[in-house]
């Protein structure tokens, strides 16, 4: 199926009188892709062509299956045997043990059908795939529809990344460098392709397709070391992992995700600074940081890494909002780690997090503030920055500061001053809240800031306990699914039962 006229039908300002791409079933016609997403016309019009990849589950590396939420997700699988490059039409074998990342990688050459040692299978499965790199690029593209979802990355989903990346890897640098690595090519389409479906009208197989052929060639190159250190297929994990948290439901277990830590394990950390494997690692911080506030855990990540700066020092702004970050990650893993909350741990914590707020640059302030009208039923407050590095290190410095709230060892167990030190704390965090969400509903020229205000809502919105303050929280998540395709039905629906709005039955 060809999806360049659908794709196209999201750029162009003139309505078409028909749609050439089925619609997904359950999408009404006239659903449209939010304006922030429309652009220039396409001039030219192409014809179809029938394919049928993609469609057949036993043949996906990315296999379709039922949320817990009722809703269609891309499940990672990865298999107990190595994946051969397959010649064209060839379908890939059915396996019936699926693995994570975690267990291929550790399994390595096991099994009987593979070579004895690990060190023979690592080098026959590398040589018999591609190099990373072709020798020559595949610019221009030829097919208009392939053209059109790179646009859609670099116009439109880029920004969700390069946010502290004052060089902007992910717009610049990523689409140059997938001109000759198709892993990382496929990679954008993939997410692009799964975008445009769930935000508007686009084909359903099509982001299934390129993540089938993506996952077949780099899955087996997670086994060695030189090419786990390669920037692009580092930048191209990251970039499924923004497919993977579009599909997977936010509550559901998050262990088969693709993650960092293969590939932050793998490079030189004096090799990463400035380049693209710096900003792919602080991309993959914020995407540990997002599975966590959604599951209520700590993050599984190194973060003793020479590129991760804890101090106040003098700094570029981009600098100061990754601290904001790190310490966002030092807290979740002091709240929701093994060991519990240690005191002396807690405290050092909330020292940093006052430290940032007091030294932070004054470019920090934003640059418009409008108390919210009861009367006319607002709840948050209106919040400008002109930058999208303020508004993560903010929105990340107020998370840290609510969690350390929350898990404050100093609050009363028992006594007559339990109940006052509750609500004080409360109070705290609910100022905190509205804060986050000021700040995400008027910024929506940077998308995550409305994501990160939903990981607000999932850690603390169940204290509201005010009708309007719930609605509106309600609003932002309901925007956040609608607009920018990041579930939040499941914590929705928590949030509902946790006010009391339906039964938990």
């Amino acid at each position: 199926m060809d999806e360049t006229n659908d794709v196209a039908s999201f750029y162009d300002s003139e309505p078409r009188p028909e749609r050439l791409i089925p619609r997904p079933e359950g999408r009404s016609k006239d659903q449209s892709i939010p304006r922030e997403y429309e652009g220039q016309q396409l001039l030219s019009q192409v014809g179809l062509r029938s394919s049928s990849e993609g469609t057949q589950s036993s043949t996906c590396l990315a296999s379709q299956r039922t949320s817990s939420a009722g809703k269609p997700s891309t499940e990672l699988i990865l298999f107990s045997q190595p994946l051969q490059p397959q010649a064209p039409g060839q379908s890939l074998p059915s396996f019936d043990h699926p693995l994570t990342i975690e267990e291929l990688i550790d399994q390595g050459a096991a099994g009987s059908s593979h070579p004895s040692s690990s060190e023979e299978y690592v080098h026959n499965q590398l040589h018999s795939l591609p190099p990373i790199y072709s020798n020559t690029p595949v610019w221009p593209l030829t097919d208009p529809s392939e053209a059109l979802l790179l646009r859609h990355f670099v116009q439109n989903l880029a920004i969700w990344l390069d946010l502290c990346d004052p060089k902007q890897h992910f717009q610049i640098d990523v689409p140059q460098r997938a001109g000759t690595c198709r892993i990382l090519l496929n990679a954008i389409f993939a997410l692009s392709a799964r975008h445009l479906n769930r935000i508007g009208n686009y084909d359903s197989f099509a982001s299934n397709r390129y993540h089938q052929e993506c996952l077949k060639f780099l899955i087996p190159m997670l086994n060695d070391t030189a090419t786990i250190s390669d920037e692009s297929l580092f930048a191209a994990t990251i970039i499924l992992r923004v497919l993977e948290e579009i599909d997977m439901p936010e509550t559901e277990s998050q262990g088969h995700l693709l993650g960092i830590q293969v590939f932050v394990g793998a490079r030189d950390p004096y090799a990463m600074g400035g380049g693209l494997g710096e900003a792919a690692f602080w991309v993959g911080l914020r995407q540990e940081i997002y599975s966590a506030m959604m599951n209520h855990k700590s993050i599984q990540l190194n973060l003793e890494h020479c590129i991760v700066d804890r101090s106040i020092k003098p700094a570029s702004d981009y600098a100061w909002a990754n601290r904001a970050v790190v310490h966002c990650a030092d807290v979740l893993n002091c709240c929701f780690g093994e060991q519990g909350v240690l005191t002396v741990r807690w405290r050092d914590l909330s020292e940093y997090n006052e430290q940032w707020k007091k030294a932070k640059p004054s470019s920090f302030t934003p640059v418009y503030y409008r108390k919210p009208d009861r009367e006319k039923r607002e709840v948050f407050p209106e919040i400008w920055y002109f930058q999208a590095c303020h508004i993560i290190g903010i929105q990340h410095h107020l998370l840290a500061q609510m969690i350390l709230a929350i898990f404050d060892p100093k609050l009363p167990r028992v006594g007559g001053n339990r109940s006052a030190a509750v609500r004080e704390m409360e109070t705290q965090v609910q100022c905190s809240l509205r804060e986050l969400c000021g700040i995400g509903l008027y910024n929506r020229w940077t998308p995550p800031g409305i994501f990160t205000a939903s990981m607000g809502i999932a850690i603390c919105g169940d204290r509201c306990s005010e009708r309007i303050e719930q609605e509106a929280l309600l609003d932002v998540l309901i925007k956040t699914e609608k607009d920018h395709a990041r579930p939040t039905a499941a914590i929705q629906h928590q949030m509902k039962e946790s006010w009391g709005w339906t039964s938990k039955g």
